[in-house]
């Protein structure tokens, strides 16, 4: 008996572990074998107790290892998550251009928005902001940036509709949706918003929030911000909405595009509608109110922002690129608009085929400030700013060669400059400069020279002064040269160099401000450094000297457009083939330059800057002077003197001087001789041997003589002369003459030799190598001889 039990205890062990071996199913028929239902039955119960003690104490210690990493996960999120870089720095919104008074010029769009202008929340009007935070977020003021009582209604309808229906964003989570740039919807998303809105809520004021929500929200076509809808939809600002208008924008940014009041006017109509009938819901207005505001819709109409003095805004854009938010320029709308008055006009007048532009620069003296400027005759029709395009200069840069030459001693203003075919070709061989009207004036002073812009007294005046150094000069007033002096050579002097006329206008105005170079500024906050380029009395003689009418006579006339009866600093300039011109001046309050011409090149056709560019430049000059003033005369000082010169030569009068003028100098640079040795006995100019090829032309018309070239005569250099044996020494004797005027003395070998009585010089021969030197005030000369 034991032993079959134990067989058969021993057998249905054995099979069982085959048969769970195998795979098959497990149908042991545990009731047929005695003991063993029991066995399994105790077991099972064991095990199922153990499982039962040790089940809540895993689970429990499982949750809390999950709940302490969200938790941790959470926090960590808290505080590593950054504000969206937009909210960390100030919203500056598009730019807002002002002139310096304050009236709005122009209204740029970004690459964000074609307008956002950034108000306060008190700035937002009585109505926008309470009835946004109504129909947006009710509970506002009450949730941490969280609202988990819409929250929950919002995840109750996107599990019912198996996808994101709604966010029940806040109006602190849509602030970080849109500074985040966030655009599809999102579990991580909506996620990171509510950890950084919870963030916001404990660093910022409700209203801070708020302020910021509703300038950085869309109102269509991207106009960001109240103040920019209700411009472009209202022609209003923010502060002066009713109720209807805000009822009507706040309802907007929720679907900008579908309720676009410009091209679903509809559409906004009715979301206006249902916006009124939500704040009736919230208790915010009365049905009655409802009532009256339906039936009294507002209607969008299109504002544009103005977009005033174009070329001025092209170019101060294109120097500032960067620039945001309001700005204020140095424009007077004013003036910009009497410029661009002007402009027109002037070209009205000429009625010109082959003179199509004009250009206007004026400055504020004191501080470089751009007034106004004008680019083309119609903005619309030519976008090129012809205040701002380099073009050949013509004589306009003279003034600040015969400055420096002034300032450094080397000049003055009576030097006399020769104004010949001959006078640089030693300097410059391959330069053959002439004047506008061919004819050359011989002998004229420096004041004559600039007054009537002759062409070979100033690159004569170049060639005392340096040509490098000269160029580097005017780049200390500002121009900017597209190419290098290599390029241009000497004729930079003449107008062959490049210039812009707002450069132009800027290195006049520092003649202006006596001598003190600033750059030209286009906005009130602006600093540009200041340097002294020349000395206050040497710029206050050339400003006398473009102010004189009686010192271009000679050029233009006694009754020109340059003509004022106050005294106004002008210069002209036309360049080669009479492509451009220019003229440019001041008074003690503005500089105003003027350019007339072709955009494309073409030339003028032999029309000179005093009658296509400075006509409208006097206009303009006129209407300033309503306000501004004349020039004051130069005032004499420890260095700047006057003395009375002769008119022909610029040397101190003399009795010989048939006319005597009154000039301004330098102290040391007056000259110290009088001009008597300078006139010939029937009173005509004698003028040194370098003027006789103009003495023998055409252009000759004072008939000035001119002195034989300079040198001793008699005897001749390197002569050899022999003693002759038979007659007396007393009686072998040279005599001596020479071309150097009145006044002569002799030397031999040092030795001075007495005149005979009727004034000539003979000296007795005696053997030996001799130098003779003869000297006067005209000029002096020495050779020498042999005698044997």
């Amino acid at each position: 008996m034991c032993r079959s039990g134990l067989g058969s205890a021993r057998v249905s062990r054995v099979w069982f572990r085959r048969r769970a071996e195998t795979g098959f199913p497990l149908n042991v028929n545990r009731r047929t074998e005695p003991g063993v239902q029991e066995k399994f039955a105790i077991a099972e119960r064991a095990r199922q107790t153990r499982e039962t003690r040790a089940l809540p104490r895993a689970l429990r210690s499982r949750s809390l290892v999950v709940c302490a990493v969200i938790a941790m996960a959470v926090m960590l999120s808290i505080l590593c998550t950054p504000l969206p870089r937009n909210l960390q720095q100030p919203l500056a919104g598009t730019l807002t251009l002002l002139d310096c008074r304050g009236c709005e010029i122009a209204e740029i769009a970004s690459p964000e928005a074609r307008a956002q202008l950034p108000r306060k929340l008190d700035e937002l009007g009585k109505w926008l902001p309470r009835v946004t935070v109504a129909l947006e977020d009710h509970r506002f003021y009450e949730h941490g940036g969280v609202d988990w009582r819409a929250t929950a209604s919002a995840c109750a309808r996107n599990l019912k509709a198996h996808r994101i229906v709604s966010g029940a964003s806040t109006i602190t989570q849509q602030l970080v949706k849109m500074a985040s740039g966030r655009q599809r919807r999102s579990w991580f998303g909506k996620f990171y918003e509510t950890i950084v809105a919870w963030k916001i809520e404990r660093r910022w004021s409700k209203e801070r929030i708020l302020t910021e929500y509703l300038n950085r929200s869309s109102y269509g076509n991207r106009r960001l911000g109240p103040e920019a809808a209700a411009r472009a939809y209202f022609g209003k600002s923010a502060r002066d909405l009713t109720l209807a208008e805000s009822v009507f924008l706040a309802g907007l940014p929720q679907a900008p595009s579908r309720f676009n009041p410009w091209r679903h006017p509809e559409l906004a109509t009715r979301k206006y509608e249902r916006s009124l009938a939500r704040l009736v819901q919230l208790s915010v207005i009365s049905g009655e109110e409802q009532a009256l505001l339906a039936k009294s819709a507002p209607v969008a109409h299109r504002s544009d922002p103005p977009h005033l003095a174009p070329h001025f805004v092209d170019a101060l854009v294109a120097r500032n690129p960067s620039l945001r938010g309001t700005v204020r320029t140095s424009l007077d709308l004013d003036l910009q608009n009497t410029a661009e008055r002007f402009v027109r006009s002037h070209l009205a007048a000429l009625n010109r085929y082959d003179i199509t532009q004009a250009a206007m620069v004026i400055l504020d003296n004191e501080t470089g400030a751009v007034r106004a400027m004008v680019g083309s005759n119609d903005y619309a029709a030519n976008q090129v700013n012809g205040a701002m395009r380099p073009r050949s200069c013509g004589s306009t840069l003279k003034p600040f060669v015969y400055l420096a030459a002034i300032d450094r001693h080397l000049l003055t203003a009576a030097s006399l400059l020769p104004d010949t075919a001959e006078a640089i070709r030693d300097e410059y061989a391959d330069y053959d400069p002439q004047n506008y009207n061919h004819r050359y004036l011989g002998p004229v002073r420096l004041r004559e020279a600039l007054g009537c812009s002759l062409n070979v007294p100033a690159v004569f005046a170049l060639s005392q002064l340096g040509a490098r150094g000269a160029f580097f000069e005017l780049q200390k007033w500002g121009f900017e040269f597209p190419r290098g002096l290599s390029d241009y050579g000497a004729g930079f002097v003449l107008g062959n160099a490049e210039i812009r006329l707002v450069d132009l206008a800027g290195a006049y105005a520092g003649l202006a401000r006596d001598g003190i170079s600033m750059r030209a500024k286009f906005l009130t906050a602006e600093h540009h450094p200041m340097a002294r380029i020349a000395s206050s009395d040497a710029t206050s003689i050339i400003s006398d000297i473009l102010c004189d009418n009686d010192a271009r006579q000679k050029s233009f006339g006694a009754h020109s457009p340059l003509a004022f009866e106050e005294r106004i600093a002008v210069k002209t300039g036309t360049s080669s083939g009479f492509r451009d011109a220019w003229t440019v001046g001041f008074d003690k309050e503005h500089t105003v330059a003027v350019w007339a011409g072709n955009f494309d090149g073409r030339p003028m056709r032999d029309t000179f800057a005093v009658r296509s560019a400075t006509p409208l430049w006097a206009a303009m000059m006129r209407e300033l002077l309503r306000r501004d003033h004349p020039l004051d005369p130069p005032k004499e000082n420890e260095r700047l003197i006057r003395r009375e010169i002769c008119a022909e030569t610029g040397l101190l009068a003399s009795c010989l001087s048939p006319s005597r003028i009154s000039e301004l100098f330098l102290k040391g640079t007056e000259p110290k001789e009088d001009s008597a040795n300078w006139f010939a006995a029937d009173g005509k100019l004698l003028l040194p041997a370098e003027y006789a090829g103009w003495c023998a032309s055409s252009n000759n018309t004072p008939g000035a003589h001119a002195r034989p070239k300079a040198g001793i005569t008699n005897p001749i250099a390197n002569a050899r002369y022999e003693i002759d044996p038979v007659l007396p020494r007393s009686q072998q004797m040279i005599e001596f003459t020479a071309t150097l005027g009145d006044r002569v003395q002799w030397f031999v070998n040092g030795t001075q030799i007495t005149p005979q009585s009727d004034g000539r010089f003979f000296w007795q021969v005696a053997p030996g190598q001799w130098n003779i030197r003869a000297v006067s005030p005209g000029g002096s000369a020495e050779e020498t001889i042999f005698i044997e």
